[in-house]
This record gives structure tokens, sequence and C-alpha cells, in this order.
């Protein structure tokens, strides 16, 4: 299993827009020598009523531009 985040640079800018950060979920089995996607899950990072977490979130996705 693997999870991660993900923000999303609008085409023309240069920075995150926080409104579409996104958890990501994927499951993979190795099947006969190849790895195989199960599951794969993308959630919206919304965190309803905590704008700290997505202020946090995007902040860590910043870093790695």
């Amino acid at each position: 299993m693997l999870r991660a985040i993900a923000g999303m640079i609008p085409p023309g800018e240069s920075d995150i827009k926080p409104e579409v950060n996104t958890h990501h979920t994927v499951v993979l089995e190795l099947i006969e020598d190849e790895w195989k996607i199960l599951l794969f899950q993308n959630t919206p990072a919304q965190f309803h009523g905590r704008p700290e977490l997505v202020k946090q979130m995007t902040n860590e996705l910043r870093e790695q531009l």
C-alpha cells in the first residue's frame, strides 16, 4: 500500500492551488513477477473546518517544488 498527497499547479501559474490538494491511496499486489494495481483512490483533502491543516499540507507540498 502506498499513501501520498498531491497538489496541483494550474496552467499558466507557478504556485499550488490548495483547494485541489488530494490524498492518494494505491494498493498493489505482486502477481507472477508483475506489480498490479488493485485499488487507486483519489480523495480531496478538504479538512473541513480545519484550515490550518490545508495550509500545513500545502506548505509541505511547496517544499517539494
